[in-house]
């Protein structure tokens, strides 16, 4: 592999972005095609870039990432998700997953993006059949019926590649999907997150707290050294005064709206905000193109999947792949995107509902939310089913 090399050559596959889905995506497909050569189009020069986001991993992409040796080189930096506590708060009803009742020893994990992206990073590296182009982004493609010309920059200078098939892995920003005329669907839910990492006064132990408030939803997952990542959604001009406010002022008012449940919250670092909105592509596909993970699919984060649906893509599309003798025909892709629409109405319906059903204040929804929390707690065979959806697994 030549990290940053030019190159004019023909490959099957062409990945634009080498962030988490995009490394995984390529992970998958030189494992599973050592025939091919897979070439990664990435901006950032040396490695990926460096995200700051923390990301929730269900168990099922954990066991994938176990399986093609890459989690044993992140594990002692992540911290296990084994208890899913779920209320409204200022309600009686709530629900509680344990991992133990469903036959694993976690039910997720936490971990800095950039540290997961760091060891994908480098197990492509040590595929001889990955070319990873660093300091290189997609500019724009000609296609033909067997072929897409590639056109990129690297280090101010133009450049071009002849593939049979594009990947769109360049984020919510794709410029592939611009490039392909696909259309984005989207929906803005009038809610702000602000993201922060909090220093309790007692250790997690475990639970990853869901709490349902007036202004929207507060998330809560353990990290280490009594630490947790903060997800409170607000509405826009609550975040905008919120922002402002002094570290211990923000901590008042961030525990006033959580409650005591997970103890004190005594520091507080790394505040961002962000827009809340749900953007789902038309289609996946094109000519000999197909966008997946966030250039395909953002999501509220209020059930923690948007990474994990990129997992998914990636491992259908690398599935997919195992036995085409050209990437980029038609009965290949097509294939793919009706796949993956079931799971995309199923996961982006689990969030747009909870979205709207604990937001709303109307009194029969209020009953009926809690009704539902109260039914999710005391019917075992209902709760294992949302607790596999949860995590991921395809058997949910």
């Amino acid at each position: 592999m030549d990290d940053g090399k030019i190159s004019t050559e023909k490959y099957p596959v062409v990945i634009a972005g080498g962030g988490l889905v995009g490394a995984l995506t390529a992970l998958l497909l030189a494992r599973g095609r050592q025939d091919w050569r897979i070439a990664v189009l990435e901006p950032q020069q040396q490695g990926p870039a460096q995200d700051k986001r923390t990301i929730a991993l269900a168990a099922a992409t954990v066991a994938l990432l176990e399986q093609i040796g890459v989690w044993q080189h992140v594990a002692d930096q992540a911290s296990p998700i084994e208890h899913i506590h779920v209320s409204d708060r200022g309600h009686l009803g709530m629900t509680r997953l344990h991992a133990a009742q469903h036959g694993v020893a976690a039910m997720g994990q936490v971990i800095a993006a950039a540290a997961l992206n760091r060891a994908l990073y480098e197990a492509c590296l040590q595929e001889t059949n990955i070319e990873w182009l660093g300091g290189a982004w997609f500019e724009r493609a000609e296609r033909e019926p067997d072929s897409i010309t590639v056109h990129y920059k690297q280090h101010d200078t133009e450049a071009e590649l002849t593939a049979q098939l594009l990947i769109g892995a360049d984020g919510q920003r794709s410029q592939v999907r611009d490039d392909t005329g696909i259309a984005m669907q989207h929906t803005d839910y009038q809610q702000v997150g602000i993201i922060a990492t909090l220093t309790l006064s007692e250790d997690l132990g475990g639970w990853a707290y869901e709490r349902f408030t007036d202004t929207g939803p507060i998330a809560l997952l353990p990290l280490p050294a009594q630490q947790a990542s903060l997800v409170w959604s607000l509405s826009p001009e609550q975040a905008a005064q919120t922002m402002h406010l002094s570290d211990a002022e923000f901590l008042t008012a961030c525990q006033q709206a959580f409650g005591y449940r997970a103890g004190r919250f005594v520091a507080v670092r790394d505040r961002v905000q962000y827009p809340l909105q749900l953007h789902l592509a038309d289609s996946n596909i094109s000519h000999r193109s197909v966008i997946i993970g966030n250039a395909s699919h953002t999501l509220h984060p209020i059930a923690g999947q948007g990474f994990n649906l990129g997992v998914r893509d990636a491992i259908e599309l690398s599935e997919q792949l195992l036995t085409a003798q050209d990437p980029g025909q038609y009965r290949w892709l097509s294939i793919y995107n009706e796949r993956r629409q079931q799971d995309y109405r199923r996961i982006i319906g689990l969030t747009d509902s909870l979205v709207r059903g604990f937001s709303n204040h109307h009194v029969p929804l209020v009953v009926g939310r809690n009704l539902a929390l109260f039914g999710l707690d005391n019917l075992p065979p209902l709760r294992h089913v949302f607790a596999r959806q949860t995590m991921g697994f395809r058997n949910a």
